[in-house]
């Protein structure tokens, strides 16, 4: 199954949640922090865990808000029940797991105020936080005639924002089989860069790091980005004062395909370049920009209105300052946690999935609700 998309590595995510994958018991015990034996020296497969108790999923005993947890890099895993993700969260940190939020493309640029199976409803408390360590977007590729049901920019929107506060989080890809089995592994991927020798863990601590490309159609294609020359995806740059940098994006594509690549600073498009890649003659952007303020960078690759392929951040550090590149976006998820913080009051519509601690769950959602309410107050741009 790795071989349609040439994948040197999977995480195969065995289901410590709610057991909707039925041979959890058989695949919890895989969970070793070692390669499973049929990796070879071409393709490592390596077991991990998925964990959720689906919020809508009323034919399962429990069911829990927050969202799905992908945790990578453990050395064991068994079924966890708990009403909140921190708890799961707490208890990866123990082992070192590498740490996100998964399905990001069930957002929808709103104020999440219905549920569904996969809402990453605690994706902006726990980056806040500092326990979470990237996000992903998953399910459909390019192309997919069911890729309409899922909102790819929307995933990306709430990077961006997450980016604007301030918060160095990394950003990966799935396929999320089996939910998605009707495209091949790794039509979603992470190209993740690493140093010598590819083993898992480097790879796991890529994405940590945020030395990461996204695509969403395979090996197909692929984005290069580089400051000065040689600063990439994950990176940080410190400036004593204000400069410019010199920024190049390379598109490069197995086969002959029209696009548009484009720069991303602070959730806006500053360069653009459209025209055609194919193989040994990639489309090139090359542009100087100031930089003024603390900023991030990314390069993406557009198919009409979807991101074909997109990088993680690169940080630009101006006087030691945090970015704060939006009001708007801080201000937006004080918003979505006061719209928790509602709905789970004794009152409120999802008071039930809280059926103990709820003093201590609401100060959970309190504390990073005045963070974000601290970086909206220092931020320089609406």
């Amino acid at each position: 199954m790795m071989e349609p998309n040439d994948l040197s590595v999977i995480s195969v995510l065995a289901d410590m949640g709610n057991g909707e994958v039925k041979v959890s018991t058989d695949d919890l015990p895989k969970v070793s922090g070692t390669d499973a034996p049929q990796s070879t020296n071409k393709r490592i497969i390596h077991w991990d865990t998925e964990w959720h108790w689906d919020a809508t999923y009323s034919n399962f005993s429990n069911q829990a808000l927050g969202g799905h947890l992908v945790l990578l890099g453990l050395n064991n895993a068994q079924q966890n029940w708990d009403e909140s993700p921190y708890k799961i969260l707490d208890w990866a940190a123990k082992q070192n797991a590498v740490k996100g939020f998964a399905h990001m493309e069930y957002l929808n640029d709103r104020i999440q105020d219905t549920l569904n199976c996969c809402i990453p409803l605690d994706y902006p408390v726990e980056a806040a936080l500092g326990t979470i360590d990237f996000i992903s977007e998953d399910v459909y590729g390019i192309g997919s005639p069911q890729g309409g049901n899922y909102n790819s920019e929307a995933a990306i929107n709430a990077y961006y924002k997450l980016l604007n506060c301030g918060f160095k989080i990394g950003l990966a890809a799935g396929t999320d089989f089996p939910c998605n089995d009707n495209e091949p592994l790794g039509k979603l991927l992470t190209y993740v860069k690493v140093k010598d020798q590819l083993s898992y863990d480097k790879w796991v601590q890529g994405i940590k790091k945020g030395n990461t490309v996204v695509a969403r159609n395979g090996h197909d294609e692929f984005i290069d980005m580089k400051i000065n020359g040689k600063y990439g995806p994950g990176d940080e740059i410190k400036l004593s004062n204000k400069g410019t940098v010199t920024i190049e994006i390379k598109w490069t594509s197995t086969k002959e395909t029209t696009g548009r690549i484009e720069l991303v600073s602070n959730g806006k498009v500053i360069a653009t370049k459209e025209g055609t890649a194919k193989p040994g003659a990639p489309l090139i952007l090359k542009t100087t920009q100031p930089v003024t303020e603390s900023s991030w960078f990314c390069a993406r690759r557009m198919d009409r209105a979807e991101h074909a392929s997109h990088s993680a951040a690169a940080f630009i550090t101006v006087s030691n300052k945090p970015i704060r590149a939006s009001t708007k976006d801080a201000q937006f998820f004080v918003d979505w946690i006061n719209n928790i913080l509602k709905n789970i009051q004794p009152s409120g519509k999802w008071n039930r999935y809280f059926t103990h601690d709820l003093d201590t769950v609401q100060q959970r959602y309190i504390k990073p609700r005045d963070i974000y309410k601290k970086i909206a107050a220092e931020s320089t741009k609406e």
